[in-house]
């Protein structure tokens, strides 16, 4: 069944159906931006959920900071964020073109909320580099916090910034069938069915 399909039994009337896909657009925003500059890893469909409501969430936070997990050499996440072609068929209340204009408000809505981390950038590194002691192994150097410099491209100005999200935007969605693969891939070995 598809996000949108299975949104659309647990919201009975038009009203609680358009408050579900708004909450799985802003939320679909946050989750696709947050993961990108902090490089959480294992964007598996077991690690993606998503509430009746709507809101899309992720439950596993093991690998971050460009961490990423490899299988026989082969490196799993092959795109910069999550953004599958069933999300946006959500985005688009059922339509798969991404020139609809849901579609457009949602990126720029993950353009704004880049824009406003990267506003924060220098807090953000100053909270991670103070986490360094904390033990986690994946944030144990100096070394560990030029991931979010690379994802935040602080030494960029804001146009050239916004340019280069859009780029991995692009690149997310034009090779969400690799996550789509990937997906296929790790519900095969684990016995899920869809």
């Amino acid at each position: 069944m598809s996000s949108r399909a299975w949104l659309k039994e647990s919201n009975k009337t038009d009203a609680e159906l358009n408050k579900a896909i708004e909450d799985f657009t802003l939320s679909c925003a946050g989750y696709s931006v947050a993961t990108y500059v902090l490089g959480v890893a294992d964007r598996h469909s077991d690690n993606i959920m998503v509430k009746r409501t709507g809101q899309l969430f992720h439950i596993d936070f093991g690998h971050i900071l460009g961490h990423f997990k490899e299988k026989f050499g082969f490196r799993r996440e092959r795109v910069p964020f999550v953004l599958t072609h069933d999300f946006v068929h959500v985005i688009n209340k059922g339509q798969t073109r991404k020139e609809a204009i849901e579609f457009q408000l949602f990126q720029e809505r993950c353009e704004q909320a880049f824009l406003i981390l990267r506003k924060h950038g220098s807090l953000i590194l100053s909270l991670f580099a103070m986490m360094i002691s904390t033990g986690l192994p994946e944030l144990s150097s100096e070394k560990d916090l030029n991931y979010l410099r690379d994802t935040l491209v602080l030494e960029m100005s804001q146009e050239d910034a916004l340019t280069h999200f859009r780029s991995k935007f692009d690149e997310a969605l034009g090779n969400s069938w690799k996550t789509s693969l990937n997906w296929a891939t790790h519900n095969m070995s684990k016995n899920n069915t869809i």
